[in-house]
């Protein structure tokens, strides 16, 4: 009989928590067309679904928005992805015991800087040099 006392199975409590999240019920609130667009523009900018920006606003009172990403920023996390992508192959370097990983890492790591200061910079630019070395093709655009 003790076995029945224990607490819910893993797959039970999931259930549980699966029925919280379903969203079924609706509030409905009266506005102008005007207002419904003001606050479809409002969650557009805080990067937010219409039904979430509402929900959000309604619980808690405001919404925390997440800017955009610019095009310095979307460009820097372009370089990152790629050097994390070789890092990966460096570490098979260090595996097989080949000593060009030490040379590799050091040119990885000015990329990464590069990228770094071309994030939070939007007048920096990138050497070619870290485009030819990390294969990625530049896409100019006027500054």
């Amino acid at each position: 009989m003790s076995r029945y006392k224990r607490k819910a199975a893993r797959w039970q409590q999931q259930d549980k928590e699966e029925q919280r999240m379903n969203k079924t019920e609706f509030i409905k609130v009266r506005c102008t067309l005007e207002e419904k667009q003001r606050i479809k523009s409002k969650a557009e900018s805080a990067g937010r679904k219409f039904s979430d920006y509402c929900r959000e606003i309604l619980l808690n009172g405001e919404v925390i928005a997440v800017p955009k990403m610019t095009d310095n920023e979307r460009e820097a996390i372009a370089i990152l992805q790629q050097t994390g992508k070789f890092y990966g192959q460096v570490s098979n370097l260090i595996k097989v015991k080949d000593e060009r990983w030490v040379l590799i890492t050091k040119n990885l790591s000015l990329c990464a800087k590069e990228a770094f200061k071309r994030f939070y910079d939007s007048h920096f630019r990138v050497n070619d040099e870290v485009y030819k070395v990390l294969n990625l093709t530049r896409n100019d655009r006027k500054m």
